[in-house]
């Protein structure tokens, strides 16, 4: 079972979203893989909560604009593939419905009633099973053999051949996935500039934990949930309760344990707290960044643009 962990890592790519209703986000795409094969969405699909507003938002991309990049960097590649003359291409079925973000975990009432700590089918995207997978050589023309560490050093695949030539034609560097992501960046390097606010949401989620008064309000929180017949000592932990299935649909001792942790925060006031606390430690980390805070705006602002006209063309 995933657990209700802070900031988990975004997918690569198309990949499948999170199983629970956890703190999943945009933080950290590890480096550059092929396209994965096409990933479906069941429908209709709920309304996922919102997550609350932070201060740190106009500078990092969240899981709905990684799905947006990922599907105009898909759509590239597979242009570039094209141009390069490989039969391969990766299927397309435009933005995938990414894990909702649920920072201080379950929030909603009526979500807590019908599904507990479960993200339903219809929220969720699954890769399709029947998807033509990319053979060595069409891995090698995505990647070019390489990937790219934040500050765009290239790091070679051990796995995958490094390419530069294919059929007569230049193999860009880093491959089709490589020049996908400078065009929507309108960079020439693969630098990672959001970085910085990605750290910060992170680093400040986690400082938030160990200020007094959100242990204060933990501690409440928790008596509260011992007087409903349930002892967890955080707001983090019954989403990893191993009594709990795996998959959808929640159990009704799910149900009745996440109606409880919803009613206990509000009680507490928990959520309010814990928001004020981790925007406070947002604003004071973010005053030590102004000019690589400025440049991941400026790039996330591009990249989203540039991704939203490429998906415009292909909807």
């Amino acid at each position: 079972m995933n657990p209700l962990a802070p900031r988990l890592l975004a997918p690569l790519l198309l990949a499948a979203g999170c199983a629970l209703l956890t703190a999943c986000s945009g933080d950290r795409d590890p480096a550059p893989a092929p396209p994965s094969p096409a990933v479906t969405a069941t429908a209709p699909a709920p309304r996922a909560p919102e997550p609350p507003k932070m201060p740190i938002d106009p500078y990092r991309i969240s899981n709905a604009e990684h799905a947006e990049l990922r599907a105009a960097e898909q759509l590239l590649v597979n242009a570039c593939l094209e141009r390069l003359g490989s039969d391969y291409r990766s299927p397309h079925t435009a933005v995938v419905r990414p894990a909702p973000e649920a920072p201080y975990g379950i929030t909603d009432r009526q979500w807590a009633r019908d599904h507990g700590y479960r993200i339903p089918p219809g929220l969720q995207s699954r890769p399709d099973p029947d998807a033509a997978q990319p053979d060595a050589t069409a891995q090698a023309l995505i990647t070019g053999g390489v990937a790219y560490a934040e500050d765009g050093e290239p790091m070679p695949f051990a796995d995958v051949e490094k390419v530069t030539r294919y059929r007569g034609r230049a193999v860009p560097e880093g491959g089709c996935l490589g020049e996908a992501r400078r065009t929507l960046a309108e960079r020439d390097d693969n630098r990672d500039l959001t970085g910085v606010p990605r750290d910060i949401y992170g680093e400040a989620y986690q400082k938030s934990q160990q200020d007094p008064e959100v242990k204060r309000v933990f501690a409440a929180w928790s008596d509260c949930m011992r007087e409903k017949g349930h002892d967890y000592a955080s707001p983090l932990d019954p989403s990893n309760d191993p009594r709990f299935p795996e998959d959808p649909p929640a159990s009704a001792d799910e149900k009745r344990t996440a109606v409880a942790d919803v009613a206990c925060k509000e009680r507490t006031g928990l959520v309010a707290v814990w928001h004020r606390v981790e925007s406070a430690i947002e604003r004071s980390l973010m005053a030590e960044h102004p000019d690589e805070l400025a440049a991941a705006r400026a790039d996330r602002e591009t990249r989203l643009a540039n991704a939203r006209r490429v998906n415009a063309r292909h909807d």
